[in-house]
């Protein structure tokens, strides 16, 4: 479907449920699976070792501070993508592009512990 102009058109039909749906099930999943990504990465290794991102900074007794600070950029990211969802229009043509970012949302934080190794 094309408009006047000639440009492809985009579906507007309602798609409430779609938007209601994606920013809270995205909020529920993306923290579970980094969480449980998390620990299978604890458990996996031998407990007492220091995180590949700490090492450099083990002289000064800083772990603590770059953990919270890879997390808090994780974090930082995950919120503006989940504030976007909700700033997406209800238009049932941003389905696509509502999932997306969703997805997107739950993969950073997911990188998260991934880092931490």
């Amino acid at each position: 479907m094309q408009n006047a102009t000639g440009g492809p058109r985009t579906d507007r039909r309602r798609d409430l449920a779609g938007w209601l749906l994606t920013p809270l099930v995205t909020l529920v999943l993306g923290p579970a699976v980094a969480a449980a990504v998390g620990m299978l990465m604890v458990l996996g290794e031998a407990f007492g070792e220091v995180p590949e991102v700490c090492a450099k900074s083990l002289a000064d007794n800083r772990c603590e501070e770059i953990t919270l600070e890879v997390v808090g950029q994780h974090v930082a990211v995950f919120g503006v993508l989940w504030l976007g969802l909700w700033l997406l229009p209800w238009w049932r043509g941003l389905r696509g592009v509502r999932i997306g970012i969703a997805v997107l949302a739950c993969l950073v934080l997911v990188a998260a512990p991934l880092r931490m190794d």
